[in-house]
């Protein structure tokens, strides 16, 4: 039995968001239902739709027809469990079906609303494309200077498409499992706009914390879009002319890269004491041109070999995302299908007892067809639920970015998570002024336990009996080591879901290898999509071009990687939840975040006979097309997002021009120069132009200075034990306007509550802190 078959899920929405949400779900077993309108998804000409239709059943409804739009509303309220829709609130009341009207015949309905930058404030009513909510997000200027020009660069990676069908996935699933609990269907809406939150990294507290003279403002300001990697991030050009991305993050990961590659006489260099970020400027650049020269020496499958020999060296090679449907720990780890002669995308995630299936080509049906269903409606237990995951525990065993976060967002809709962090704490605690893990780690309870001890290990086990999912990102045969492998656990808690979100997954050459955000980010396609197509040159003994090609692959190589897990996480773990509801028994689940940024490349992991290219981004950093790109203007810039023929008319009609032209990119270049970035925004949104400013605010100033944000909830407010009162941003999916969130807790602040919970006495605990197995805030 699949995990899901037991549902019924109305998709009444267009394109990718609700498209791969409902995949999720089909692959698991869910009954998806998508209406189409009667000349089709406008979305469905792309590539990736063979993705995101796939395992669904395809009706056709026309919503401007009464008797079609009584039928399909007729089937959501007597046979479905769910509906996941794109209507604007609008639609919404104009068709019928307005969220408190059918929550007011069906109060055990379960509804998820996708949008562009959500329902509220005064960019509602804009187009919902990804470039557009990029742009006016401030996340094209995050790429500023991967293009040889000054200015905001295109960001190719569909980061907000994936983590917003990630959150209505989740959304629907943790509310699904709530209505199994409680009686009650929940709604909750999201957006593209949401979907940008997991990619600014705490951030916007910088600003909060040098206003309360917490941390120093800085006397000038770096300057990102020239600086040169890390010594421990870099990328490298080896023999053969490929590139290489080195990832070792932590110091024993840079030492072992360091002698492992032939630097072990640094090691007894005087010269060399120290972090590398400690180093002197002449002394850095002297070894960075000495470490390019060096990684010449050997082609890249030759530092390959050697480095997964080693096991202890984070490296992988660029490729593009059509290269990454043959690597194996893609292959290995199940994250390639065959399907009706397709190669597609694989399963979100290997539920090892209750897996489920890549669906084949979409099934057209009649409506009449499908209201037969008889609704099997859950029995009433609860008067009121605020949060869907109410009453689950979760324990988090994990360090950085990607397991963290998604336990985060848990976290964020009403589980409760413990934070079992090592004796000093969650090493990021202490990196970048604590920013990314005060956004990581908000509504946690934290415990700092020795795991190598054994009554370490006799608590982890005593907290895994109470708690509904664990969450760990060890590397293979680590946590059994440490007493906390999956084993170990299931036999105290036999329900218990188990999560494993490592880097490479636990079959392949990766699998006992170290990994860190930049090596998915150059696996898996997105980077080299970012900077246009990377070419395997001859290797060049001019180490100025060498640095230049570094420092742009850096810079395509953001922080999106960990993130993108982070969202797989959240929606693996209330998969993992209705698994067990199912089954009635947990299991041992395995995520990677290879896999996960797989799914981050959605559009392009796919291939068939005559599957088109991925749109290249042109040289310079604009965009897409002439449509879809960014425009200098008198003053500032804008990026333009046109798309549906509707507004292809429209742009045609103001300005006057043959838009199918060979000129057309060079006449709009012409025609922006003539006004001002935000006299361009104005005119032609209220024409129903998708057209934004796209460097007026960077992603932090924007998420706390704009109105549009206070209007959506998107910042909230919480207290951090160090700063006191300050704002973070809020959550994925919003189930309930009124609802609060907390904000970071320290390292170790609950240790204390969480031993007496447990039944250990103040002298245990007091003997457990002095014998360091326990550490308290």
């Amino acid at each position: 039995m699949l995990p899901l078959e037991k549902y019924r899920i109305v998709e009444l929405g267009l394109g990718p968001v609700p498209g791969l949400a409902g995949m999720i779900l089909a692959d698991f077993g869910a009954e998806v239902i998508k209406a189409s309108p009667p000349d089709g998804d406008p979305f469905e000409h792309l590539p990736s739709s063979h993705l995101w239709l796939r395992g669904k059943k395809q009706v056709e409804v026309n919503l401007k027809d009464p008797t079609q739009r009584a039928a399909i509303k007729h089937l959501v309220l007597d046979t479905a469990d769910a509906l996941i829709s794109s209507l604007n609130p609008n639609q919404r009341s104009k068709y019928g079906f307005d969220i408190a009207e059918l929550q007011g015949e069906r109060t055990d309905l379960v509804i998820g609303s996708v949008s562009g930058f959500g329902e509220r404030g005064p960019y509602a009513s804009y187009p919902g494309y990804e470039g557009l909510v990029a742009a006016k997000s401030g996340r094209m200027l995050n790429f500023a200077g991967v293009a040889d020009r000054e200015g905001p660069n295109y960001c190719a990676l569909q980061v907000g498409i994936h983590a917003t069908s990630q959150s209505l996935a989740a959304g629907t699933l943790a509310a699904l499992d709530c209505r199994e609990r409680t009686g009650i269907g929940l709604t909750f809406t999201t957006s593209l706009l949401r979907g940008m939150m997991p990619y600014e990294m705490g951030v916007i507290s910088l600003a909060q914390l040098q206003e309360k003279g917490l941390v120093p403002r800085p006397q000038r300001a770096r300057d990102r879009t020239k600086s040169m990697p890390t010594l421990n991030y870099h990328p490298v050009q080896t023999k053969d002319g490929k590139w290489l991305q080195l990832g070792n993050l932590l110091p024993h990961l840079l030492d072992n890269y360091l002698r492992a590659s032939g630097f072990e006489d640094i090691f007894e260099d005087e010269n060399y004491q120290g972090d590398p970020f400690t180093w002197d400027r002449e002394l850095l650049e002297t070894f960075r041109s000495r470490m390019l020269l060096h990684m010449q020496t050997r082609t890249l499958d030759e530092w390959m070999d050697h480095y997964v020999a080693d096991g202890g060296v984070v490296a992988h090679p660029y490729q593009t995302t059509q290269d990454s449907l043959s690597d194996p720990d893609v292959v290995q780890n199940g994250h390639v299908a065959e399907i009706d002669g397709e190669i597609h995308l694989g399963l979100l995630a290997n539920l090892t007892e209750t897996p489920g299936k890549v669906g084949s080509k979409p099934q057209k049906v009649d409506l009449d067809s499908l209201t037969t269903r008889k609704l099997k409606k859950p029995t009433s237990v609860s008067s009121h639920v605020i949060k869907p995951l109410e009453g689950i525990t979760v324990i988090e065993s994990a360090t950085i970015i990607a397991a963290p976060l998604g336990a985060a967002t848990l976290a964020d809709m009403g589980a409760r998570v413990i934070k079992l962090e090592p004796i000093a704490g969650d090493p990021f605690r202490n990196m970048m002024s604590s920013l990314g893990a005060s956004k990581c780690n908000t509504g946690k309870e934290s415990i700092c336990l020795d795991l190598k001890n054994s009554d370490g290990r006799d608590i982890a086990q005593s907290l895994a009996r109470q708690a509904d999912i664990w969450i760990h990102n060890y590397r293979v045969g680590v946590p059994e080591r440490l007493g906390i492998g999956y084993d170990q656990l299931s036999e105290v808690n036999p329900r218990l879901i188990y999560i494993s979100a490592n880097g490479y997954g636990p079959n392949g050459p990766g699998a006992k290898r170290p990994s860190t955000h930049p090596i998915p980010g150059a696996a898996l396609g997105g980077v080299v999509w970012q900077i246009g197509g990377l070419t395997d040159d001859a290797p060049s003994q001019d180490l100025d071009q060498l640095r230049e090609t570094a420092r742009k692959l850096l810079r395509a190589n953001e922080v999106n990687p960990d993130p993108n897990t982070s969202m797989v996480v959240a929606t693996t773990a209330v998969l993992g939840l209705c698994a067990r509801r199912a089954s009635g028994k947990g299991q041992k689940i395995y995520i990677d975040m290879f896999g996960a940024n797989a799914y981050a490349n959605w559009d392009d992991f796919i291939s068939y006979p005559g599957k088109p290219d991925r749109p290249p981004v042109d040289e310079m950093g604009y965009g897409l097309n002439p449509l879809y790109r960014l425009y200098e203007c008198h003053s500032g810039w804008v990026f333009l997002g046109v798309i549906s023929n509707d507004e292809k008319q429209r742009l045609h009609d103001f300005f006057e021009i043959d838009i199918s032209t060979d000129r057309v990119e060079d006449i709009l270049s012409d025609r922006f120069k003539q006004k001002p970035a935000n006299e361009w925004e104005e005119v032609l949104t209220s024409r129903g132009i998708g057209c934004v400013v796209a460097d007026e605010k960077n992603p932090p100033e924007f998420f706390m200075q704009d109105d549009h944000v206070k209007a959506e909830n998107l910042l909230v407010p919480a207290v951090h034990p160090e700063w006191g009162e300050y704002l973070r941003l809020g959550p994925m999916n919003e189930f309930d306007s009124n609802a609060t969130y907390p904000g970071t807790a320290a390292a170790g602040g609950a240790t204390r509550s969480l031993l007496t919970e447990l039944g250990y006495s103040q002298g245990q605990i007091d003997r457990l802190e002095e014998s360091r197995v326990v550490r308290a805030a």
